[in-house]
């Protein structure tokens, strides 16, 4: 992403105002340094032991458990060979990733979805070597009428290349006539260099712990990881609603004991957060909303 401006956390910081006007422009945002490396390591190795027990545990299960197990612990992402879409626990490594993200973009989420913005996706894309690019699409869409977008806040948990397909990303793609002419055409030339190139699409290489700020309404897609070249590529990610949106087309990848009960004021107070370099003192569980509403 050479071309594309990049943020500091310095920047992000000072100049809050530039950040939401360019986000609101592009429609994404890039942010470096958002996760420390350790702490995208200790991620990543989670990531991986997590989905190597779940698979081992779908591969031993009856037909009817399996399925079960799979709408439990994947969302549904497109494109699904060499492709997984873990829902992710809040706790341990994935409780600290998500409360040092919170410290660094908090206030621009509080922005866009308020603070009382909920947490409606928690999860971890993978992409293994023969993942093909899946087609450009948006996550939520635009009606005639009004549009209703997310925010999602994408991390590379490791540096990633070309050759691991990258996220392939649109500017200023998040409006209702991009939507109209990605609509006509055929599913099966979506993922084409021709449609990339229509769509002026650039692909989000970059170093572990740059977080991409998305709204949800953008032209995106999940480019191909070469077999042979590539390697794993492992991007936690987050969305965030403002309260009241009922965005349409998102299908939301979050644990069920988790839905509709995170919201972002609950990690804004935690006080644990005001320090960064502190593991926090009480679990993030208990700013859980006790009732789902």
């Amino acid at each position: 992403m050479d071309t594309v401006r990049h943020f500091i956390a310095k920047e992000f910081a000072e100049d809050l105002d530039a950040c939401a006007h360019h986000l609101e422009s592009e429609g994404f945002l890039v942010l470096t340094e958002a996760l420390p490396s350790a702490t995208c390591r200790n991620l990543a190795a989670f990531v991986d032991s997590s989905l190597a027990a779940v698979q081992s545990e779908m591969a031993d299960a009856s037909d009817e458990t399996r399925d079960s197990l799979e709408e439990s612990h994947f969302g549904n992402v497109r494109c699904r060979r060499c492709r997984y879409d873990l829902k992710l626990p809040l706790n341990g490594a994935v409780q600290e990733a998500l409360a040092f993200l919170v410290t660094k973009v908090g206030q621009l989420l509080v922005q866009r979805v308020s603070d009382e913005g909920r947490l409606v996706e928690l999860s971890c894309l993978v992409s293994d070597p023969g993942a093909q690019q899946q087609p450009m699409h948006p996550d939520t869409f635009c009606a005639a009428s009004s549009c209703a977008p997310l925010v999602t806040v994408f991390v590379a948990l490791q540096h990633i290349t070309e050759e691991m397909g990258p996220t392939v990303l649109c500017p200023r793609t998040h409006n209702l006539a991009s939507h109209e002419a990605i609509n006509q055409i055929p599913l099966e030339l979506r993922s084409s260099a021709e449609t990339s190139q229509r769509f002026g699409a650039i692909h989000a290489t970059c170093q572990a712990g740059t977080a991409v700020l998305m709204d949800s309404r953008l032209l995106h897609c999940g480019g191909a990881n070469v077999v042979d070249r590539g390697s794993r590529r492992r991007l936690f990610y987050t969305s965030w609603q403002l309260p009241g949106n009922t965005p349409d087309g998102s299908t939301y990848s979050i644990r069920s004991e988790l839905q509709g009960r995170l919201r972002l004021s609950r990690f804004l107070k935690h006080e644990a957060m005001m320090t960064l370099e502190q593991t926090p003192k009480q679990p993030l569980e208990k700013h859980i909303d006790e009732e789902p509403s």
